[in-house]
């Protein structure tokens, strides 16, 4: 199963843990349910986010109901980095060092490092590598096999029986023509997304919904990923952002009156951190702290640094979170990594933090029905996303 986190047809895991897992599982999942166009005018037609203060508040609430349908493009890590010439490695878009650095000042303002309850440091996302997930993500289609979707069915992280002792995920998906034709609008724009003559016909049924539903310019036309990350880091270089101190930043990004190409920014590069801070290492972002070294699974030194601030142990395949038991007839949880009971190893459960997902609103009716991991998990994520940036 690509990007398998857990298998999510099991019955026997929670609800809510089985739709987490199809969230950080990724597109892959649940992407080919969607309709050709449906999928294209989702995309288009989002505003993911009108006010970032609101909106951070509103992701925490919609992941703890289940409402997340935010896609989660793949983009591996680009090792090269760390072994130049690596074959891993993966093709960028920005090729201006300034632009690069503006984009990792930008996301580690959207989710800034934090403190945990015992003191520990919470790194943002530019220690996990936030900015890489972005920059291959708009680079993805100047390879010609783009990683838009990672495979599978295991990473190496949990090998287990002589299984998953090679990173399968680190292998991208074909895509298929249409889509190949739904990213290619995503990244470029309408207007540059056509590869084939037959691509002409399918973006002309999209322009005409758009113009239907008053987005774009009078073609129909909407900008792609590319455009709105180069019109609004251009504005952020303007204005120096990267020199400024974290309060002249956070200023502004939380300026009402913002030039319009930051103001288009700031909503996509906020869902494309979060996605980037919490999805798989693969994808680009989530990286652990050692970036040298390969990401470890739930028992390893070396955790991706998303799931290791939030106590969330990523996939767990090809074992799983619970094993069946024949005598007992059921599926019955790791003692030493429980998904519906505390986890004992968890450090994070000495800081107290049921208070302060009782304070989010909407979640107290929420909270008698998750197990204190995932207690732990939206807290922790309530205090890196709920901030002013």
């Amino acid at each position: 199963m690509p990007q398998a986190l857990l298998d999510t047809r099991r019955k026997d895991n929670p609800r809510w843990l089985r739709g987490l897992a199809l969230l950080l599982a990724g597109p892959s999942h649940w992407l080919p349910h969607l309709s050709f166009i449906h999928s294209i005018l989702y995309i288009q037609g989002e505003r993911l986010m009108n006010d970032l203060t609101l909106t951070r508040k509103d992701f925490l609430k919609s992941m703890a109901v289940g409402f997340i349908g935010a896609s989660l493009p793949a983009v591996l890590w680009n090792q090269s980095r760390a072994a130049p010439g690596h074959e891993g490695s993966r093709p960028r878009f920005f090729q201006n060092p300034e632009d690069y650095e503006t984009l990792e000042a930008l996301v580690d303002r959207l989710i800034p490092p934090d403190t945990n309850p015992d003191g520990s440091p919470s790194p943002g996302a530019r220690i996990a590598g936030v900015a890489d997930y972005i920059d291959f993500l708009l680079g993805a289609f100047a390879s010609e096999q783009p990683f838009i979707f990672a495979g599978g069915p295991f990473s190496d992280r949990n090998p287990f029986n002589g299984e998953g002792l090679t990173d399968g995920m680190a292998r991208p998906l074909v895509l298929t023509d249409n889509q190949r034709l739904a990213w290619s609008v995503r990244i470029f724009g309408t207007a540059k997304a056509a590869e084939r003559d037959s691509d002409q016909a399918k973006i002309a049924i999209i322009r005409a919904n758009n113009r239907i539903a008053g987005q774009g310019d009078a073609n129909g036309d909407l900008p792609g990923f590319q455009q709105i990350y180069t019109g609004g880091i251009a504005v952020l270089r303007g204005l120096k952002f990267t020199s400024g101190s974290m309060v002249q930043q956070d200023a502004i990004l939380n300026e009402p009156q913002k030039p319009a190409a930051l103001a288009t920014l700031v909503p996509l590069a906020y869902a494309h951190s979060v996605e980037g801070m919490y999805g798989n290492p693969e994808y680009g972002g989530n990286q652990p702290s050692n970036r040298a070294k390969p990401a470890t699974g739930a028992d390893g030194s070396n955790r991706p640094t998303g799931w290791q601030n939030v106590n969330f142990e990523g996939d767990r395949q090809p074992l799983g979170y619970t094993v069946f038991d024949p005598v007992a007839g059921a599926y019955i949880e790791d003692p030493n990594h429980p998904v519906s009971t505390p986890n004992p190893n968890d450090p994070a459960l000495r800081g107290g933090l049921g208070g302060v997902l009782g304070a989010l609103p909407g979640a107290g009716a929420l909270s008698g029905a998750l197990s204190m991991d995932m207690h732990t998990a939206l807290a922790v994520m309530a205090r890196h996303l709920s901030r002013q940036p």
